[in-house]
């Protein structure tokens, strides 16, 4: 049986995504998003890396909200 929901993303998957998709398959990170000021509405369709690059603590803050998914 498969579960309903998705599977931990890597950080590299995070960096990647567009954060329209990353909110839709991972909701639990949005309010990390919120907290760091993003806006869906502007940024929505850029993915983290191209808008922060990959060292950041918004990228940690991101990891530590998914840390409870499974990994595969």
């Amino acid at each position: 049986m498969k579960p309903s929901f998705g599977l931990r993303p890597s950080r590299a998957e995070l960096l990647s995504r567009p954060l329209h998709v990353t909110v839709r398959d991972y909701p639990e990170t949005l309010p990390a998003l919120r907290r760091a000021g993003v806006s869906l509405s502007d940024r929505g369709a850029t993915s983290l890396g191209a808008m922060i690059g990959g060292d950041s603590s918004l990228v940690d803050d991101l990891v530590e909200a998914v840390a409870w998914r499974p990994t595969g």
